[in-house]
């Protein structure tokens, strides 16, 4: 049964609470994943992103959504915008694996959410000779709004009839997403936010019963406010 190592981490848009840059290529690439999800991803104006950067070091085909310009009120403080046009913030998802295919889902709407419309990203990837559909999320800060996204990602998932992996930031802890998706479980279980002192855990990697862990860990504190979730498993 082939293996491949699938890992999220939230950027914070590559700058620490302070809004300093930090070694964000470095930090990624010591996750030294398969398939990696990178929620608030920046693409600043007249530079090269970071995530181009770290898909050509990887050997990695990448894919990304965006979700706002750096004008929004929910960018970190002091973050040193390019001149120019603003630049953007998404979701990323990097694979070193064979991509068959990458599709942008819409996923439900929350009121009162930094993000006007969010949408995941559904990787289908080869590994070895089976195919695995791998989705990448952030979902809502909003209380009400992460379970009704996360559902509407696992009926996508789901319709394609292959092994599944939820992997990105969830904003939501571990025993409601477990309700609202009893046919999952999680891969990774720690604490994971706010990464210098965490007492949460708000990033997972969930996964069918096609799909084994072999090992699964959380990741240090780098200088985002989220610590990394990482998980090798293996699929039938």
């Amino acid at each position: 049964m082939p293996e491949l190592t699938v890992a999220a981490f939230n950027l914070h848009w590559g700058v620490d609470m302070r809004g300093h840059e930090y070694d964000a290529i470095g930090a990624c690439l010591a996750l030294d994943a398969d398939v990696l999800v990178l929620p608030e991803a920046y693409r600043p104006y007249g530079r090269t992103a970071m995530i181009d950067e770290l898909a050509e070091r990887m050997g990695a085909t990448l894919h990304e959504v965006v979700f706002m310009l750096d004008s929004s009120h929910s960018r970190p403080r002091r973050l040193r915008v390019p001149p120019g046009p603003s630049g953007t913030c998404g979701l990323a998802v990097l694979s070193r694996l064979p991509v068959r295919s990458f599709t942008d889902l819409i996923v439900p709407k929350t009121a009162h959410d930094v993000v006007d419309q969010r949408r995941a990203i559904i990787a289908e990837v080869e590994a070895g000779d089976t195919t695995v559909a791998i989705a990448g999320i952030h979902a809502s800060h909003r209380i009400w709004g992460s379970l009704p996204q996360l559902r509407a990602v696992d009926r996508a998932l789901t319709e394609r009839g292959l092994p599944l992996i939820i992997a990105g930031d969830c904003n939501m802890w571990g025993p409601p997403i477990r309700l609202a998706l009893p046919h999952r479980r999680g891969a990774v279980r720690g604490r994971s936010w706010p990464s210098w002192r965490p007492h949460s855990q708000i990033d997972h990697i969930w996964i069918d019963d096609r799909v084994e862990v072999v090992r699964g860990n959380i990741g240090p504190h780098v200088g985002s406010d989220h610590r990394a979730v990482r998980a090798t498993v293996r699929v039938s």
